[in-house]
């Protein structure tokens, strides 16, 4: 039998002059970054369990989460986020805040969602400048929660990479932005502007202040990381975070003040509940429980009843086709990672396309399966690209692209099969969409990598050769010199998939967009023909 595995770092909290200490011991139970994630490592039945076990025992028992829980997998992306809203309003949440993946159905659709959601909402830093109605309408900057007279007041704060890091045209209107998320000045108007709410709880009685922030705790995310918030600002307690995924057992981080404030974060996919406890002393404890032994046989029949229909919707036809998208040839060697295929420039065309930039590249390592001639359903696309990995663009300039198909295309042979086997392959083989060129693989590749397989440069000739981008309906030839818009996924473009570092420090446009197959599905089902992929477009030639 499993057992408790609690992983526990408590940290002593001076109570403010004149703070009410709690009665009874305060429990605020914290998820984030669920992504969908609802049966995966300790997943919502255990969840479930200790939340209720702990009510049967004591009176003063929360549940909230920190954001990033409508999308991340097909449950999420096939019921549009109704699934999830269905199963946190029968596991009792009681607050949460928004995660950039929450507006990746769009406006209208969130707005639906938080009208079936019988959880409260927040956002302390939300601004809308539009003509029509925002969907934080509705929406307080923060709670205050009276338990036996101690008040505990809950912000939630966004952040600012929102209007990136989902889809940028969904927060504009008429081509301009009119969602805002107090972006400005490096951090300072962010800081600011949860300052000013904090100083307002604080008139209004609250005893202890926590945050529930979606901001990240990692270098990358600064400005607009926790960290810099608990910095640059005085009066919070606790900040529960999440986007970064990090696990953060409840480290002291000093304010403005110099004053400790705990920061903790429960990972993501139900890799940990977090459980902040406020005792009746006024300290403040936080725990992480990775395991428990009991799981509410409710919610698990609900997740259960859920799969159940969602095999009914993979089995779902949404369309047809009269021959396949391939990955291999009419013998079945691979040729995804070493060749164009029609499937590659299907997939490549779906990011284009639905990204709105320039051009577009996907490693032939994502590209798994064949959707075969006859009717395509949703598990056929998902087959396609079964990894979940979330789409990106940023800006690029040709060079940088330049050394792209240079690294993607370093193991390229011209011939991709010996003896019945495929060679010359590669997973980050780029697909692409938007570009011509040809790989003249009588040249050595110059391609050099460091100690871990990560791209360091280029020496000597190039083996990729006029290469040309679509502008205007024309191919042309590309600009080393000249910004392009490239679409991918988080992946490839920032995470160094494959060893590509090459657009790592890219300014971005989206950082973290919806799924591949997501994309995919939505650019599969607005198709009126697909006689153009019959065949290979061209697109690469070796040689």
């Amino acid at each position: 039998m499993k057992k408790i595995l609690s992983l526990i770092i408590i940290i002593l909290i001076l109570t403010l002059s004149g703070c009410q200490k709690p009665k009874e011991d305060i429990y605020i139970f914290y998820t984030g970054d669920v992504h969908c994630g609802i049966d995966s490592n300790l997943g919502y039945p255990a969840v479930k369990a200790i939340v209720d076990e702990t009510k049967a025992e004591h009176s003063n028992v929360l549940l909230v989460d920190t954001g990033d829980y409508l999308q991340g997998g097909m449950i999420g992306s096939m019921s549009r986020g109704s699934y999830i809203v269905d199963l946190m309003n029968q596991m009792d949440y009681d607050l949460v805040t928004f995660g950039n993946h929450e507006f990746d159905y769009d406006m209208d659709r969130l707005s639906e969602l938080m009208d079936m959601a019988e959880f409260g909402f927040i956002a302390s830093n939300a601004v809308y400048s539009g003509s029509k109605t925002s969907v934080f309408e509705n929406v307080p900057a923060y709670v205050i929660k009276d338990f036996q007279g101690t008040k505990v007041a809950f912000l939630g704060v966004l952040t600012p990479e929102t209007l990136t890091s989902s889809t940028p045209v969904y927060f504009m209107e008429d081509n301009v932005f009119v969602y805002d998320f107090y972006s400005g000045n490096n951090g300072k108007d962010l800081s600011e502007q949860v300052q000013k709410t904090v100083d307002e709880v604080r008139s209004k009685g609250a005893d202890y202040v926590v945050v529930l922030s979606h901001l990240g705790s990692e270098t990358q995310y600064a400005p607009y990381d926790a960290i810099t918030l608990i910095s640059n600002t005085t009066g919070i307690d606790v900040v529960i975070d999440g986007h970064s995924h990090s696990v953060v057992y409840g480290d002291p981080y000093p304010n403005a003040a110099g004053e400790d404030v705990i920061l903790t974060a429960s990972g993501t996919k139900l890799e940990n509940l977090g459980e902040l406890i406020i005792a009746t002393d006024g300290t403040i404890s936080a725990m992480l429980i990775s395991e428990y032994d009991k799981e509410d046989e409710e919610i698990a029949n609900s997740i259960m009843a859920i799969y159940d229909e969602l095999n009914v919707t993979l089995n779902e036809k949404i369309g047809e086709l009269e021959f396949p998208l391939v990955i291999s040839d009419e013998n079945g060697i691979r040729q995804v990672r070493s060749r164009e295929t029609n499937l590659g420039d299907f997939c490549a065309d779906a990011l284009r396309f639905e990204l709105f930039t320039d051009i577009a590249i996907v490693n032939g390592g994502g590209i798994r399966k064949t959707v075969e001639a006859g009717d395509v359903t949703y598990g056929n696309l998902l087959d396609v690209m079964p990894f979940g990995n979330t789409t990106a663009s940023c800006y690029a300039t040709g060079q940088q692209i330049l050394d792209a198909l240079e690294f993607a295309s370093r193991s390229a042979d011209a011939l991709y099969v010996f003896e019945e086997n495929a060679v010359g392959e590669n997973g980050a083989f780029m697909q692409v969409s938007g570009l011509k060129y040809t790989i003249d693989t009588s040249i050595p590749s110059g391609v050099l990598l460091d100690d871990d397989g990560m791209f360091i440069g280029i020496e000597g000739e190039r083996r990729v050769k006029d290469v040309l981008v679509l502008q205007d309906g024309e191919y042309v030839p590309i600009d080393p010199e000249m910004f392009y818009t490239v679409g991918s996924t988080d992946y490839v473009l920032f995470k160094n998939g494959d060893g590509n570092t090459i657009f790592h420090d890219c300014e971005r446009i989206i950082a973290n967009g919806e799924t591949d197959v997501d994309l995919l599905i939505r650019f599969f089902k607005n198709q009126d023909s697909f006689e153009a992929y019959r065949e290979v477009q061209d697109r690469i030639t070796v040689k």
